[in-house]
């Protein structure tokens, strides 16, 4: 009876543990489904934390490699933590203070996230692949830097959105997950062209150039009233002829 008894108690525990379990996974995919819509939506707003985000992720994993390539402390695990952490601070640091840096290192993390992904490496070859289309995808990103990161971030979010909120709602097969990612990614990228338009930032250039130009128009006149002023009666006489003259140029042109 006893033994009966052991036996319920552990088959109670062992399911309250998969209970468990399951809350802490439903909590995890919020999180994650949270970030990639915010991703989707905001993602080219908020570029300067993406920089310094893809930047840390790139810089650990460089450090990793570093030190499985050189084959310095590949049994210790404090090497390994510790290349990764100052890579990856590094390479952070880099991206948030350095623009075009910045916006390459997003740009190849996007690409080698995402092909990573779709390709779902296994090989040297297969992995050295999603490499070359990461940097393809940063070196395109330093001469279209906004469509690039609004098309990768919503593409990124789209996914995470996507597979999450399948998770959450137990559609873990393929066409649901697929088909919500895809959604996602471009209800993110219409969001994202519709609020982060060019013309903005080129009325914001062009507001700037008109009011230097008119402290210009305020400086120079300043200085022609400044000589008309010290000008004497022959001076005047002599830029009053130069006047009239040209006015009545200006009559023969009009007839």
């Amino acid at each position: 009876m006893t033994e009966i008894f052991m036996r319920i108690m552990n088959i109670v525990e062992r399911v309250r543990s998969m209970e468990e379990l399951n809350q802490m996974a439903m909590v995890v995919f919020g999180a994650i489904f949270v970030f990639g819509l915010l991703n989707c939506i905001l993602g080219y707003r908020v570029l300067r934390f993406w920089m310094m985000l893809f930047g840390l992720a790139m810089g650990a994993g460089l450090g990793a490699a570093g030190v499985y390539l050189t084959g310095m402390g590949m049994d210790d695990k404090k090497m390994y933590l510790a290349a990764m952490g100052i890579a990856g601070i590094v390479l952070a640091v880099i991206s948030f203070l350095v623009y075009r840096a910045g916006i390459f290192v997003i740009g190849a993390g996007i690409g080698l996230a995402l092909s990573i992904y779709i390709l779902h490496p296994t090989s040297s070859a297969t992995f050295f692949l999603c490499i070359l289309i990461g940097v393809g995808l940063g070196v395109l990103a330093l001469r279209y830097a906004r469509e690039v990161i609004i098309v990768g971030t919503s593409l990124l979010g789209g996914v995470l959105a996507g597979i999450s909120l399948a998770k959450l709602g137990g559609l873990e097969e393929i066409p649901y997950g697929v088909g919500m990612s895809i959604g996602f990614a471009l209800l993110g990228m219409l969001i994202q062209f519709a609020i982060n338009r060019p013309e903005d930032d080129e009325e914001d250039e062009e507001g700037e150039e008109e009011e230097y130009t008119n402290e210009e128009k305020d400086e120079y006149e300043d200085a022609l009233q400044e000589e008309f002023d010290n000008m004497d009666y022959e001076e005047l006489e002599a830029l009053e002829e130069e006047l009239e003259k040209e006015r009545r140029k200006e009559r023969k042109k009009k007839s």
